[in-house]
């Protein structure tokens, strides 16, 4: 795995030994407080089946403005979702360093990055597709979940108001691929940001795959990496 530093992004690359046909490259966002390095079996796995793999170093996180306790319950509530709307906003100028069309990125996140992906989907309509692993694309919904368990008051309007402008159910979702997979017992991001996202995209006549994982909770398994696998593999025929 390879780091790279152009025009202020940090990223990571893999390059596959064998290109696939579809020549897709896969874009990995991590979750809150993880590092771009952190996912870089999976992206060696993907890189085994023919994807360009691509991970981001991500604002506030490894060298980008790290915060110096990403849990501390201020620290999240004050920097979550500004990161992940940063992160979103910055996504056409990142592309266009990479000199990278948009069409052939395959958006993948986990948790905050679950996020991020859908938040970039939304406004890239001509993605090549989306998975979201225990993330949200239902920013709005998802806030208010937090806040319930955390017994905080409701949303602000200055917040809610902000998180529209993101929200992925605020906005026409594109005709590409989309895979959500989540744990049925995830008590750090509530099932139902997912729940709500796949119930929009399939009111809108869009497909999307939504795979629910009985008893697991917030992280990755093994059924879920061999899911995505599957998955992306179908997509390189």
């Amino acid at each position: 795995m390879q780091k790279n530093t152009i025009n202020g992004f940090s990223y990571y690359s893999v390059d596959p030994m064998n290109q696939n046909e579809s020549n897709k490259v896969i874009l990995i966002y991590h979750g809150w407080g993880g590092s771009a390095l952190g996912y870089r079996d999976l992206a060696a796995e993907l890189a085994g089946e023919g994807f360009h793999v691509i991970i981001p170093e991500i604002v506030h996180h490894d060298t980008r403005q790290p915060l110096a306790n990403h849990f501390d319950q201020e620290t999240v509530q004050t920097y979550f979702w500004e990161t992940i709307m940063a992160t979103i906003d910055e996504f056409p100028d990142f592309m266009a360093t990479l000199g990278m069309t948009k069409e052939n990125v395959i958006l993948l996140g986990s948790s905050m990055g679950g996020c991020i992906a859908n938040g970039i989907f939304a406004r890239e309509p001509m993605a090549g597709g989306l998975i979201n692993i225990n993330g949200s694309g239902s920013f709005v919904l998802s806030e208010k979940l937090f806040r319930e368990r955390d017994q905080r008051e409701q949303t602000p309007d200055e917040l809610k108001n902000r998180l529209m402008k993101y929200d992925p159910v605020a906005r026409e979702s594109g005709f590409s691929p989309v895979l959500l997979m989540h744990g049925d017992s995830d008590d750090i991001m509530p099932i139902d940001g997912q729940r709500d996202y796949a119930r929009y995209v399939r009111a809108n006549s869009r497909n999307v795959d939504f795979r629910v994982y009985k008893g697991v909770n917030h992280q990755i398994t093994q059924d879920m990496i061999g899911d995505l696998v599957r998955w992306v593999d179908r997509l390189s025929k």
